[in-house]
């Protein structure tokens, strides 16, 4: 082989190897760069490089200067061939020279940059790194980790920053398969590069005991802390005019982190309902929990949070994550827990540094709790002096005076005084005419009275829905409550659902108007409330002035408390009811519940005990369906199995026959087992004859249940 052909293959050689090492990893680079000794081989190399360009050229034209040039690696140095090759070197120069004393520094990236000239190289080279960023930043991360590898590792990283709102989303199936395969290590990364978040928000699976995913967004919380504490610490080192990169980040917690005005805003939580094909390891009791639902280490720091004003709908699973981490939110304004009475250490925590909390609303606490929640304020008159709208606390029939008057003497200590403007309280499901019932309401208006400001006072404070309210303690607040009490009673009975009347004496009866019990579409009526005629008519009033009513309880089915007194009363009641009606000129179509014990359904069809219609005609409103539940027992005796199952099939004639508009019959036996399968042996050899006869019925036994059902409700 000709010498010169080797000279010039072996150089092309090296001057390819050598244009390989230059277009290494840019980190790799810029590692090298930070040293003297760095920079001084990157001097050599691009001299190097420089000469081997015209090397080749030179071999094949067989040039006097082959010798010296390849030569030069043996007799010549390194930096004297630089010089000498100075003027074929096409790259600038930036630094000094390796003995120059100070820090030697060289330009590796300079943003704002116009894209170069050549578009025949790769689309990413044609563009700078900040434009690739602004043109991908805007990918969700699993959609960024497809064009990692060739977008390049540090345009990678450049990209969360700048994420303004990061969703852990288990209902999309791409971003659950990303976020539950990513290490928690991973997460706190993610977060410490997006400095410039604004909103974390963590859609979890809706079932209970749900954990999925609790590690990753504290991790997310907590590296982003740490990532605005680096820039913090950035800007405090210009400030101070720090020199070189010696001293290293300070870590959340340390340092001046006041100058870090922070972007992380809100902390929000969203339940999902998932398919049921959608299998996740959820539960806390799940023996193939997922690894990342644990929480990251403790870190040792505090983490920062100044920017943090809302955290909403934060659910009991991941309430107590917290616990033990030391955060440190002074500027949150709204806290919204959906959280359980077992979390009140838990829920201590997120309130003990919110001394600029405006918005607290609990749907689970009671008062006795939320005073222990909000026991590591400190009391000084002023740590909840901006608390203006509360909500939720549970004042009901568990909650006594004392825990009542606890509640008010934490909050007033802590700079509550007549200054809230939205209350919500939730009394309970039931306010009855009761002594316990009086005193905790009467406790509860001093509450109010203490916490809340007049105009919140002058409003209806019944924002939660209570489900019964008695007549007669509506009569009793206007007579002796306090004007809180009966704001109290009155707002409640504005959205109560059953108005219940129960005959007892009133002193001075509350005047019933269509303003009274607006949205109550139930009048429950019981204990002595058809007693005698008196009573009648207040029942009546109080029928008549309920425009939403279209359902009437005679008796308790909830408490197992049948009628006291005759079963053809309810009748007598409904005719009244119906002549006050048509001289409104009102028509209602009502639903009938008659809670009777065994012996009205054994007494004879033609008594007043008797539920059976078989009297006159009765003018009553239309019936369309009525509910009969039968409680008591029979004596363990053929005659009265036979009494009883003739006398029920007798009801239902009568219904069929006199009601208007009727629908359906229900006969509920509730108590009796043997009563049930007594009936049950009667009733069947006669249920082809029933609904084969052609009439506009079918009677089905159901169960414990005598189901009368019309064939087509238009006829």
């Amino acid at each position: 082989m000709d010498p010169n052909k080797e000279l010039v293959a072996n150089a092309r050689a090296v001057r390819d190897g050598l244009s390989r090492l230059l277009d290494q990893d840019q980190a790799a680079i810029t590692a090298q760069a930070s040293s003297p000794v760095g920079l001084a081989l990157s001097y050599q190399l691009d001299s190097v490089a420089c000469l081997l360009d015209t090397l080749p050229k030179k071999l094949q034209q067989r040039e006097p200067s082959l010798t010296s040039a390849v030569a030069v690696d043996a007799h010549t140095s390194t930096t004297e061939a630089a010089a000498a090759s100075g003027a074929a070197h096409t790259e600038p120069q930036w630094g000094e020279a390796p003995g120059a004393s100070g820090p030697s520094y060289r330009l590796i990236h300079q943003s704002g940059n116009a894209p170069p000239v050549n578009h025949q190289g790769p689309a990413r080279r044609r563009l700078s790194r900040d434009e690739l960023a602004n043109v991908f930043g805007h990918l969700q991360h699993w959609e960024l980790t497809r064009h990692r590898r060739r977008l390049g590792t540090p345009l990678f990283h450049q990209s969360a920053a700048n994420y303004t709102h990061l969703v852990i989303d288990c209902k999309d199936d791409t971003a659950r398969r990303m976020w539950e395969t990513m290490p928690l290590a991973v997460a706190h990364n993610w977060g410490e590069r997006a400095t410039n978040v604004r909103e974390i928000k963590h859609r979890h699976p809706g079932w209970t005991i749900m954990v999925w995913r609790r590690g990753t967004w504290v991790a997310l919380v907590e590296g982003h802390a740490i990532g605005r504490a680096a820039i913090a610490e950035k800007k405090r080192r210009e400030r101070d005019g720090g020199q070189g990169t010696a001293a290293a980040p300070a870590v959340a917690g340390q340092g001046n982190q006041s100058a870090d005005e922070g972007t992380l805003e809100v902390l929000s939580f969203e339940a999902v309902d998932l398919d049921d094909s959608i299998v996740v390891a959820d539960s806390i009791y799940d023996p193939d929990l997922d690894p990342t639902s644990d929480l990251p280490p403790i870190p040792t720091a505090l983490v920062h949070l100044p920017a943090l004003k809302t955290i909403d709908n934060t659910p009991w699973e991941y309430l107590s994550a917290r616990l033990g981490r030391k955060w440190y939110a002074p500027a949150v304004k709204t806290i919204i827990i959906d959280a359980s009475p077992c979390d009140v250490d838990a829920g201590e925590t997120w309130l003990t540094d919110c001394e600029a909390i405006e918005v607290l609303d609990n749907v689970r606490w009671d008062a006795d709790q939320m005073a222990d929640a909000l026991r590591g304020l400190p009391a000084d008159g002023k740590s909840l002096k901006a608390l203006r709208t509360l909500r939720g606390i549970r004042m009901d029939e568990y909650v006594s005076h004392a825990e009542i008057d606890r509640l008010r003497e934490v909050m007033v200590a802590r700079g509550v005084s007549r200054s809230i403007r939205e209350l919500g309280i939730d009394i309970g499901d039931s306010l009855w005419d009761a002594a316990p019932y009086r005193e905790k309401l009467r406790e509860t208006a001093q509450f109010i009275d203490a916490v809340a400001h007049p105009a919140a006072i002058s409003e209806d404070l019944g924002q939660l829905q209570c489900g019964k309210i008695a007549v007669e303690l509506v009569s009793r607040s206007r007579s002796s409550g306090s004007p809180t009490m009966q704001k109290i009673i009155d707002g409640f009975a504005k959205v109560a659902h059953t108005v219940a009347y129960c005959g007892s004496t009133e002193a001075i009866p509350a005047a019933i108007s269509d303003n009274t019990f607006p949205d109550a579409d139930t009048l429950q009526l019981f204990n002595d409330a058809l007693d005698d005629e008196a009573n009648v008519s207040r029942a009546v009033e109080i029928a008549s002035n309920m425009p939403s009513l279209s359902f009437v309880k005679a008796g308790d089915d909830e408490y197992f408390h049948p009628l006291e007194w005759p079963a053809d009363e309810v009748w007598r009641f409904l005719e009244q009811l119906q002549t006050v009606l048509v001289s409104n000129k009102v028509e209602k179509t009502l639903d009938i519940e008659l809670n009777l014990s065994t012996a009205e359904l054994t007494a004879a069809p033609d008594t007043h005990d008797s539920p059976c219609m078989w009297g006159p005609s009765y003018d009553i409103p239309s019936i369309g369906e009525v509910t009969v539940n039968v409680f008591g027992n029979v004596e363990d005796d053929e005659f009265d199995f036979d009494l009883f199952y003739y006398h029920v099939i007798a009801m239902v004639a009568s219904f069929m026959g006199k009601l208007t508009d009727h629908k359906s019959t229900v006969v509920h036996i509730i108590d009796d087992e043997q009563l049930v399968v007594e009936f049950r042996r009667r009733f069947m050899p006669q249920q082809a004859g029933f609904n084969l006869s052609g009439g506009p019925y079918t009677l089905s036994l159901d169960d414990r249940k005598l189901c009368v059902r019309r064939r087509n409700a238009a006829t």
